[in-house]
């Protein structure tokens, strides 16, 4: 990453939007029959695959990359907006950049990004708006790394062989 320097002080140079990496596309979300018993009735809510997987669930989770902390000293509800804030922008960053998967370094810079802009709220309700305009600044640059780290990560990631002959036959067939 490119630095600047401003008053002796070195700063990174964030990439700009339009030239950052394309990403990779999560794949589509499977069929509904795999959410259903052998008879074809759907399974109860909270009956499927996750609560079956105990703590594996939690794999590759950490408390210091996926969760807003309840010290953050702002209001209730600009904790529970910056907690929405992360889950919501990781699961974008995953589904349309990252190819299915956030990263630890990536989920790290948005809990960041999410932190600076209930900051930034806090600082825009106390009259602080030079505080407010550099909070969002950073919480701008968090976000743009996030999504660069993330596109970065899905291009290195081993692809999934293709499955030429299906994807034949349902070209021949017509279901594309």
């Amino acid at each position: 990453m490119p630095l600047s320097e401003k008053n002796g002080t070195p700063y990174p140079d964030v990439v700009r939007v339009d030239e950052l990496p394309r990403g990779v596309p999560a794949d589509a979300q499977p069929a509904a029959s795999q959410e259903r018993k052998a008879g074809g009735r759907g399974i109860q809510p909270g009956a499927t695959v996750v609560p079956a997987m105990g703590g594996r669930a939690h794999k590759g989770r950490t408390r210091m990359t996926h969760e807003v902390r309840d010290a953050l000293p702002v209001s209730a509800p600009l904790k529970r907006q910056a907690k929405y804030m992360r889950r919501r922008t990781c699961t974008e960053l995953a589904r349309d950049v990252g190819g299915g998967r956030c990263g630890i370094i990536a989920s790290a810079l948005v809990k960041l990004a999410s932190e600076d802009m209930a900051l930034r709220e806090a600082a825009l309700e106390s009259g602080d708006v030079d505080v407010a305009q550099r909070l969002g600044v950073s919480a701008r640059g968090h976000l743009l790394s996030a999504r660069e780290v993330t596109a970065k990560d899905a291009e290195c990631r081993p692809r999934a062989p293709r499955d030429m002959v299906a994807e034949n036959r349902r070209r021949l067939l017509g279901e594309l």
